[in-house]
């Protein structure tokens, strides 16, 4: 049994987005139908096309032919449960789709209607590429290489259309639901949007990093080996700093400046090669840092191979599935279709009657669900808070000093992360914190945490716990390297997939020298890595989170009965890296940007003058678009206002703000904004049945 057999769904598009959505899809269960022109999919042609055409059938259909079109039509009116397409707003008109069937329609821009929808082109429109700012020694934005926008897009491509089916599922006729790439690209901003408000309010905030001399933290320090191999260290927590400083054996005083202590720990770490250094950790298992490979070494990366990250069928390998569900698990097809394999039946009347609407299409696609997050810092929380602006309501249960993000970049970061959803704090190394985890738990659909191994079960919200308080909850571990393997039980930060699954390596156009190197070179290397190792892959798995929780949802309500969800750092960064995730023989080695950050010849960066005024843009063929904004100045523009990239929302301490848009445009949205730790605690323990007596002892003392 799996998620979502019995569900067809046609795939009327063509390019990575809206296949690796459908894949996912059909990956557990659905039979998926792609819809091609009849002079084929021109994005066939990438290497990466044998992995989102997996398990398909491909019909080719020339929708300017009316009986072809009509043809089309009557196949989704008798068999389609929902349509995943790109087409844009002409030919969506004409074709005059069938009302039933849900629609998830994927565009590239929202605020230019006369762009192609290419990653580069909206990457620099929203900002993006100045993230990039100071990875090569010279001034201007930076190539924005790993293809993030297709990655979220596809994922929230698929997270919509599971959503809208679950409210289907209830009665009524499938949504409409929208994701753009433009739309996708917010979900990768932590900062700026809120910090550009709080500027203008006056509120003193640290000045804007310089790019070209910014340092590492200590804690995130890239450090090369006596090998010329570099580690990547992601020891976020004083903790787990304190933890890699005893294992190898530094100390750091208060007396000792940071850029001294810097120059020792490079110099230390050069005293024995990677293999030796990653042994050592490896035993201890509370140290964060993996080494930096390509992507074609992540395929054989023990983590990778022991989770099932990468199938093998003869000499083909590929992605395997986004995430491990226990009761209705997903299966990889090794098949890919031939263009036009499938026969569409023939048409057996002219057009399709549309359904009429239901009460039941009128809410939130989610309303009515409840998640329990147990989580911290980026990776899990905003895959939640995808949840929440779908309808879902979203409890976050957090220590009685607040999730540690809220401590980090003035607690910006974690509005971000956590809009739309209620907080309480919990002390659940007390009776009474476990005791009321449990009254939530028994009343939630979904169980969401992101601890290591062990953990869950000292604190008591493991699978086996939850499921006898509520038999039927979906209970979703989000994890570093997923539950096999030699990382099983090691905490992870968001710079070790990066690091790990090959994006770092694309981002600087390849590999960083492999002489062993000292002084000013070691650390403008240290730095360079830093840059390129930005936050991405806290959201990638976000993404992935959020699909993962509606795959089993729908199982739940097809299906019955709840399951063990399983979502990790590895699996979600390597979906990422899709482009090169896989390997079979004569594939072609991937082609990296240039080392100067620019890109690629026809496609990337130019410096330009006008005016008297250089400036940088991104140029595509006859397309141009400035380079040199952040996503904030972005954000401003009426263009994404009225798109709805950004919405009102009220925060306790900030008032009226604009917080980010969702991810996902859907009916009867309601987009709220952030709690501040345990706004909600007394109202939601009033609820769980707690007299104002014993209110008393869950309020900290003062």
């Amino acid at each position: 049994m799996q998620a979502l057999d019995g569900l067809t769904v046609v795939e009327l598009g063509i390019g990575p987005a809206s296949g690796l959505a459908t894949m996912v899809l059909g990956d557990f269960g659905a039979r998926v139908i792609r819809i091609e022109p009849p002079d084929g999919d021109p994005f066939r042609s990438m290497p990466s096309s044998r992995l989102w055409l997996r398990g398909k059938r491909a019909a080719a259909v020339d929708l300017r032919d009316p009986s072809s079109a009509d043809r089309l039509r009557s196949f989704i009116a008798s068999e389609a449960d929902a349509v995943v397409t790109t087409l844009n707003d002409a030919d969506l008109a004409g074709l005059n789709l069938p009302e039933g069937p849900v629609l998830c329609r994927i565009t590239g821009f929202e605020t230019r209607d006369d762009l192609p929808g290419y990653e580069g082109l909206v990457a620099a429109r929203v900002g993006r590429m100045q993230t990039f700012a100071g990875i090569a020694n010279r001034q201007g934005p930076g190539y924005s290489a790993v293809m993030v926008a297709v990655h979220a897009c596809a994922q929230m491509a698929a997270s919509a259309t599971l959503a809208a089916l679950f409210r289907r599922r209830r009665g009524g006729q499938g949504a409409k639901v929208s994701v753009s790439l433009e739309r996708a690209l917010l979900a990768y901003d932590m900062v700026q949007l809120i910090a550009s408000q709080l500027r203008e309010r006056g509120v003193d905030l640290p000045p804007p990093i310089d790019p070209a001399t910014i340092m590492p933290t200590i804690n995130y320090h890239p450090v090369q080996c006596a090998d010329g191999r570099w580690l990547q260290l992601g020891n976020l927590l004083p903790h787990l700093l304190q933890g890699f400083l005893d294992e190898v054996g530094l100390e750091w005083g208060d007396d000792e400046d940071e850029e001294a202590f810097r120059a020792r720990l490079l110099n230390h770490m050069q005293t024995r090669p990677s293999d030796e250094w990653m042994q050592r950790f490896l035993a201890n298992g509370s140290i964060v840092a993996h080494r930096y490979q390509s992507t074609r070494e992540a395929l054989e990366d023990a983590d990778v191979t022991a989770n099932g990250h990468m199938v093998t069928q003869g000499a083909l390998s590929q992605l395997g599935l986004v995430a491990r569900l226990s009761a209705t698990p997903g299966r990889v097809s090794f098949n890919v279709p031939e263009p036009g394999e499938f026969a569409l039946p023939s048409c057996h009347s002219p057009g399709v009657s549309p359904g009429k609407p239901t009460a039941s299409d009128r809410g939130a696609l989610l309303e009515g669900i409840t998640v329990v997050e147990f989580a911290t810092i980026i990776a899990a929380p905003l895959g939640c808070s995808v949840l929440a602006d779908l309808g879902a309501r979203v409890i976050k249960v957090e220590t009685p000093g607040g999730d540690p993000f809220r401590g980090m970049l003035d607690g910006m970061g974690a509005a971000r992360v956590n809009a739309g959803k209620e907080s309480i704090t919990l002390d659940l190394k007390t009776d009474a914190g476990r005791h009321a985890a449990q009254r939530l738990i028994s009343r939630a659909d979904v169980l969401v945490h992101n601890f290591r191994q062990g953990v869950p079960e000292k604190l008591g919200i493991d699978y086996a716990a939850a499921r006898l308080l509520r038999p039927d909850i979906i209970h979703v571990a989000v994890s570093g390297y997923g539950p096999d393997g030699p990382g099983a039980r090691r905490p992870s930060t968001h710079p070790i997939p990066g690091a790990a699954m090959g994006g770092v390596f694309y981002q600087l156009g390849g590999e960083p020298p492999a002489e062993l190197l000292q002084g000013d070179a070691l650390r403008d290397w240290a730095r360079r890595l830093f840059r390129a190792n930005e936050v991405n892959p806290d959201p990638n798995t976000s993404m992935v989170t959020a699909t993962a929780v509606l795959l089993a949802l729908m199982a739940r309500e097809r299906h019955g009965g709840g399951q063990a969800v399983s979502v990790d750092m590895f699996c979600a960064n390597a979906y990422a890296n899709f482009d090169d995730f896989l390997s079979y023989p004569g594939k072609p080695d991937r082609a990296c940007p240039h080392r100067d950050q620019t890109g690629f010849d026809g496609y990337g960066l130019e410096q330009t003058e006008s005016g008297g005024k250089r400036g940088w843009v991104f140029r595509m063929g006859t397309h141009e678009v400035p380079a040199e904004q952040t996503i904030a100045v972005f954000l401003a523009s009426p263009e994404a206002r009225a798109a709805g990239l950004v919405a009102e929302a009220t925060h306790a301490e900030w008032g009226r703000y604009l917080r980010h848009g969702p991810l996902i445009v859907a009916p009867d949205q309601a987009l709220r904004g952030a709690p501040i730790a345990g706004e909600h605690t007394e109202a939601i323990l009033r609820e769980l049945g707690y007299s104002a007596e014993a209110l008393a002892t869950f309020r900290p003392a003062t």
